[in-house]
């Protein structure tokens, strides 16, 4: 195992927001593409001693340490540094992590500002072009954070070239040192990869397009609904698979909304809500798929797209910057407001089972760069 830097990674698993645990859980497990000698340790930054676990286990890399952050304070511990706050004014008891790096950080931490590496990480500006998927509260908090960056001039890491051309849109001043860092995932073994088994345990039946999104707004899952509706009118039926986390905590009725409409568009038996399913099912029915639909309005950098690029299967995706920079000339693109234009490219699917378009270079190729740059990140920063 190589020695050196101390690098902190932060990690919490929250189901409202998936696609930032599989972004660590993928970030380590490109690690372990790295020769041996090159593996560092890591130290991983949680509260929950039980998500380490489950982080090590399913990522199958051995060179992980547990630190508990924020750190813990025993009763005597917090009672001196009650009174000192009172007295002096600071407290007295200080337990500082000695690291060299932490990653990913999103605004400033104080009990992290004695790091001298401390790396950010901005996914996307979405809250700059749809401030009304989000609260007045939480644009203004996200603004502040980006501000408080370039103040401060640290790095700062995105995850697309169109995220670094957005931000320096609307950050033309920054000085800071900006770099892309296109992730790649590396997915779990497939153990149950029966897709029949797959099939029966969620009660589809027959070929079925995939479509693995969390129910925000943004990820426009509307389109798909409106594009089936139109193909049925011509006699055309599709069957398509959502699953994702049904809850937007910023439109908490967002998913029912979509749920009238195919009963309004009397869709039932072409659309199937499965809900948040097992990472595994996920990934064995995007496998057999006719093709994984992504019709995102925006995107950092879409783990679906991945995901799907990762297994060669086929992909329907919004024009968007992002996915044109993520797949080049490998996909179907649409605009994601022409629903008939969706529609046109399903249908292109189906009458093309076998010259259809898929991502069929080497998967693996994309994790080792994905490691290389991730080591060169935390380890020459």
């Amino acid at each position: 195992m190589a020695k050196g830097k101390r690098v902190g990674i932060i990690y919490n698993y929250n189901e409202n927001w998936i696609g930032g645990a599989y972004y660590i859980q993928n970030l380590i497990r490109s690690m372990n593409f790295l020769p041996e000698n090159e593996q560092n340790q890591l130290y991983i930054l949680t509260g929950n001693k039980g998500f380490f676990q489950e982080l090590k286990k399913s990522t199958g890399y051995s060179h992980l340490k547990f630190l508990e952050y924020p750190s813990h304070y025993n009763i005597l511990e917090r009672i001196i540094n009650k009174v000192s706050l009172k007295i002096v004014k600071k407290k007295i008891v200080e337990r500082k992590i000695q690291l060299h790096c932490v990653f990913p950080l999103y605004h400033i931490a104080e009990n992290l500002k004695h790091i001298k590496n401390l790396v950010f990480w901005i996914p996307d500006l979405q809250e700059k072009f749809f401030p009304e998927f989000f609260s007045s509260e939480e644009v203004k908090q996200r603004s502040e954070c980006c501000e408080k960056m370039v103040v401060l001039n640290h790095t700062i890491v995105f995850s697309s070239q169109a995220a670094l051309n957005d931000f320096n849109i609307f950050y033309p001043n920054s000085k800071n040192v900006k770099k892309v860092l296109q992730f790649a995932v590396v997915h779990p073994i497939l153990k149950r990869n029966n897709i029949n088994e797959v099939m029966v345990k969620y009660g589809i039946q027959g070929d079925y397009f995939f479509s693995p999104n969390q129910f925000w707004q943004h990820k426009n899952q509307i389109a798909i609904i409106e594009s089936v509706k139109i193909l049925k009118d011509k006699g055309i039926f599709v069957k398509i698979v959502f699953t994702g986390k049904e809850h937007d905590y910023r439109s908490p009725n967002y998913t029912n909304n979509l749920k009238q409409k195919v009963v309004d568009y009397q869709l039932e038996k072409e659309i199937i809500f499965l809900g948040f399913i097992d990472r595994i099912d996920q990934l064995v029915l995007m496998k057999n798929a006719q093709a994984v639909i992504q019709p995102s309005l925006f995107e950092g950098w879409s783990t679906v797209v991945e995901d799907a690029k990762a297994l060669n299967q086929t992909l329907i995706v919004s024009n968007i910057a992002v996915h044109q920079e993520q797949l080049e000339e490998k996909a179907y693109y649409f605009s994601p407001h022409n629903y008939n234009e969706l529609a046109n490219k399903i249908v292109e699917v189906i009458e093309n089972p076998v010259n259809k378009l898929r991502y069929d270079l080497d998967y693996s190729e994309n994790i080792k760069m994905f490691a290389l740059n991730l080591k060169q990140l935390l380890y020459t920063n």
